[in-house]
C-alpha cells in the first residue's frame, strides 16, 4: 500500500531539507521550446502580446527504450529518450486528436458556444460552464467585455472565421531534437506537393510557408523500424486562398514521417466527399511483419447525415450555405471547396490501419466489417453516426493486438462508443488485410445495465506486450457530485478485469476522474487523477495531478513496491526548497517506456514555489512545459505535505495557465 501522507508546515519542510539527504525517485528535466522557433511565427493579427510568453508546451509521450536498460539500476542520460507532443498558443476548442468532439458526440453537433456550454453542463455539471465554453470558443484570455473582438488565443471561433480572415496555426507538432530541446515537425500538409494535384486547382494557392503556418498538428507516437525512424500523428490541411475566401481540403488527416518520406494517410476509397475531405487519425504503430510499418488509427468511410444543418455552427455572420449542397456522388472539387458549409462536413469513422512502406500515400483499410445493424448512420436516429478507433497497438506473442473502441447498438436502440480489442484471426500470417481481424468488447463495460444507462462511453487507451489493457469509462450519472471518468485494468489473457478505485488506493477515491494514459511492459501505469474532492456537479472543475500505479507483481525499485500507487509530485520531491525540482508540479503523465522514463506536462514556476507542498503557491508566474522524469538509482520517496495557507486559493479566480491546463483532453503517449 502507498505510504500515508502527513501534513508538514512550511517550516518543518525547510528544517527537513537541511537535515536529510536530498533525494527523489525521479529527476525532472524540462524539454525547452527554445529551439522550436514557434514563438517566432506569425499569429492572428488581433493579438499584440509577446508570443514567447503565451506559447505552452505539452509532453504527449516518450520514445521507446531498447534492450533491457533500467534507469533505476543504471543511471540514464536525459538525452537518451525523447519527448514529443505539441505546442499551443491557446485553447483548441475541439481536440485535434478526437475522432468526434469530446469522445462522445456521435451526433457531431458540438461546434459553437452554446453547444459547448450544453455539453459541459450535461457531461461535467460545473457551475462555471459559461466560462468553460467561452474559453474554448473565444480562446484563452478572451476579452470578457467584447468576446467577439478576436483577441483571445486559440478558440474554435477563430478557425470558423478563417474562411474570410485567413488563419495562423494554434497547435504545432514538436519533437525532441535529442538535446532536451524541441524542434517543430513539418508534414506532407506543409507542402503543396503533399496534396492531390487533381484537387489543388479547385482549392487555390496554398497559404503555408515561412513564418505563416496554417496547419495545426500534433505528434502521437515515435519509434524505430528497419524502414527508419518514424514520427506519426495528425495534421490539418493547410489553408488555400481562392476567390476572396480561405478553405482547407480536410479537417484532420494522419501523417507518418518515415525516414526522409512524409506520408499522407488517406481514408478508404469511397465517394468523392470521403476521398477529398474525409478525416483520418494516426495513433500508434509497430513493425509487423518485418519491413512493414503497421500504423493504426481511424478513417472516414462515409459522410454523416448531410441533411442535418445543426452540424453547422449558429450565429456566424458568413453566408452559411447548406450541407445538402456538399453532394457526395459526382461532386467536383470546386463544388466542395467553394462552400463554407462544406468545411464542416463530418464523417462516420471506423478503426483502421495502414501498411506503410515509405510511399507518399497509403490508403486506409478498415479493421472489421460492420454487422448488418451497424451501418454508417444509426437506423433509429440517422443524426448519430458509427464511430470506431484503434488507439494503441502492441505485439503480443509476436502478433499485433490493437485496442480502442467501436460502436455498440445499445438494445438496438441507439449508438454508443464501447471499448474494444482488435486481434488477428487464428492462422493469419503476413501483412494484414481488412479481413484479418476479429473484434470483441472488453467485459464489464456494458453501456447499460438492464434499461439503466451506466456509461456515456468506454474506451481502451493502451495495451502492452503482456496483453494488459487500460482504459476509461465515463459515468452517465453523478457519483459523489461528479460524472466520473473511471479507470480500469484488464488482463486480456486471463480475462481478469479490475477497476482502479479506492480498493486499489485512496488516491482513486469514489467519484474521482482519472485517465490512465500509458502502461509499459512492467505493468507500470501512468496518467492523471483528481487531486481534490470538491464538488464538480454544481461546483467547479477539480485540480488534477499525475500519478503512477505499479500494477505488476514486482517492485520497480525498492522505493516503489509492487501494487503501490503514488502521485508523481511526491516522487519528484528532493526536499530542497531552493532546488530546480521545486520549480515543477506534474500535471499529467502521458507516457512511460520500459526503461522507466516518463513523459509529462508540468506546471513550472521559474522563481520556485513558496513551499515544498503539493498545492504551494508560485512565487511569480506559472507556465505549462513539457518534461521527462528520469529515474534515479538512489531513489528515495519524500512525500509532499499540504500547505494550509494555499487552500483559500482553490476557489479563487482562474488564471490563463489554469485555463490552458483545463483544455488538456485526450492527451496521447507512446510506450
Amino acid at each position: 500500500m502507498r505510504q500515508k501522507m502527513f501534513k508538514f508546515s512550511a517550516l518543518a519542510i525547510v528544517v527537513a531539507s537541511v537535515t536529510q539527504a536530498q533525494a527523489a525517485v525521479y529527476d525532472v528535466v524540462e524539454v525547452s521550446g527554445d529551439a522550436s522557433g514557434v514563438s517566432a511565427l506569425q499569429y492572428y493579427d488581433k493579438n499584440n502580446s509577446d508570443l514567447a510568453s503565451q506559447v505552452q508546451f505539452y509532453g504527449q509521450g516518450i520514445s521507446p527504450s531498447t534492450g533491457t536498460e533500467n534507469c533505476f539500476e543504471t543511471s540514464c542520460s536525459s538525452t537518451s529518450y525523447k519527448v514529443f507532443g505539441e505546442s499551443r498558443f491557446g485553447s483548441d476548442g475541439i481536440d485535434i486528436r478526437d475522432e468526434i468532439p469530446y469522445q462522445l458526440d456521435n451526433f457531431q453537433q458540438i461546434n459553437d458556444e452554446w453547444s459547448l456550454e450544453r455539453h459541459c453542463s450535461s457531461a461535467y455539471g460545473f457551475n462555471t460552464c459559461d466560462t468553460w465554453a467561452e474559453t474554448r470558443f473565444f480562446g484563452v484570455g478572451y476579452n470578457s467585455d467584447n468576446p467577439e473582438d478576436g483577441s483571445g488565443y486559440g478558440g474554435l471561433r477563430r478557425e470558423q472565421f478563417a474562411w474570410q480572415n485567413n488563419y495562423y496555426a494554434n497547435t504545432l507538432p514538436i519533437l525532441d531534437n535529442g538535446a532536451d530541446a524541441f524542434e517543430r515537425a513539418t508534414t506532407f500538409a506543409n507542402d503543396v506537393a503533399g496534396y492531390d494535384s487533381s484537387v489543388t486547382p479547385s482549392l487555390g494557392t496554398l497559404v503555408d510557408g515561412g513564418d505563416h503556418v496554417s496547419t495545426n498538428g500534433a505528434v502521437s507516437a515515435v519509434g524505430t523500424s528497419t524502414l527508419g525512424g518514424y514520427a506519426l500523428g495528425v495534421t490539418s490541411s493547410a489553408y488555400f486562398a481562392n476567390n476572396n475566401h480561405y478553405a482547407r481540403q480536410f479537417n484532420k488527416r494522419g501523417f507518418v514521417n518515415l525516414g526522409a518520406s512524409k506520408v499522407s494517410l488517406l481514408p478508404v476509397a469511397g465517394n468523392d466527399l470521403v476521398k477529398n475531405m474525409g478525416q483520418t487519425l494516426a495513433w500508434d504503430a509497430v513493425e509487423y511483419p518485418a519491413g512493414n510499418l503497421l500504423v493504426v488509427g481511424s478513417a472516414a468511410f462515409a459522410p454523416s447525415n448531410l441533411n442535418d444543418n445543426i452540424k453547422l455552427p449558429d450565429d456566424v455572420p458568413i453566408n452559411r450555405g447548406d450541407l445538402n449542397n456538399c453532394v457526395t456522388n459526382g461532386a467536383t472539387p470546386g463544388t466542395i471547396f467553394n462552400s463554407w458549409a462544406c468545411q464542416f462536413t463530418v464523417f462516420a469513422n471506423e478503426a483502421a490501419f495502414w501498411n506503410v512502406d515509405g510511399s507518399a500515400t497509403s490508403e486506409a483499410q478498415l479493421v472489421a466489417a460492420r454487422a448488418s445493424d451497424r451501418p454508417a448512420l444509426d437506423p433509429d436516429d440517422n443524426n448519430r453516426s458509427f464511430q470506431a478507433s484503434a488507439r494503441a497497438v502492441s505485439l503480443v506473442d509476436g502478433k499485433p493486438v490493437m485496442v480502442g473502441y467501436t460502436t455498440d447498438s445499445v438494445d438496438n436502440d441507439y449508438y454508443a462508443v464501447r471499448a474494444a480489442i482488435f486481434k488477428l484471426k487464428e492462422g493469419v500470417t503476413g501483412t494484414p488485410t481488412a479481413e484479418s481481424w476479429t473484434v470483441s468488447y472488453i467485459p464489464n463495460l456494458n453501456i447499460e445495465q438492464g434499461n439503466d444507462r451506466i456509461y456515456r462511453y468506454t474506451i481502451a487507451t493502451d495495451i502492452n506486450d503482456q496483453n494488459t489493457v487500460i482504459g476509461v469509462a465515463k459515468r452517465a450519472k453523478s457519483t459523489e457530485r461528479s460524472y466520473a471518468e473511471m479507470m480500469y485494468l484488464y488482463d486480456a489473457t486471463s480475462n481478469s478485469f479490475k477497476w482502479l478505485d479506492s480498493s486499489v488506493s485512496s488516491i482513486f477515491f469514489a467519484g474521482a476522474n482519472g485517465y490512465p494514459s500509458a502502461i509499459n511492459n512492467s505493468d507500470q501505469i501512468v496518467g492523471w487523477v483528481d487531486a481534490e474532492t470538491v464538488n464538480q456537479v454544481n461546483g467547479r472543475q477539480r485540480r488534477q495531478r499525475a500519478f503512477t500505479y505499479l500494477a505488476g507483481s514486482d517492485a520497480v525499485t525498492d522505493a516503489l513496491p509492487a501494487k503501490s500507487t503514488w502521485m508523481l509530485d511526491d516522487l519528484t520531491n528532493d526536499d530542497n526548497i531552493s532546488g530546480s525540482a521545486n520549480q515543477f508540479r506534474i500535471a499529467q503523465a502521458t507516457g512511460i517506456n520500459d526503461a522507466g522514463v516518463i513523459s509529462a506536462t508540468a506546471l513550472k514556476c521559474d522563481a520556485g514555489y513558496k513551499s515544498l507542498s503539493k498545492n504551494a503557491e508560485c512565487d511569480g508566474d506559472e507556465r505549462l512545459v513539457a518534461v521527462k522524469l528520469i529515474p534515479r538509482v538512489d531513489a528515495q520517496v519524500q512525500p509532499r505535505g499540504d500547505d494550509e495557507s494555499s487552500v483559500s486559493r482553490k476557489g479563487g479566480s482562474i488564471g490563463i495557465v489554469t485555463l490552458s491546463l483545463m483544455v488538456l483532453l485526450g492527451l496521447r503517449r507512446r510506450k
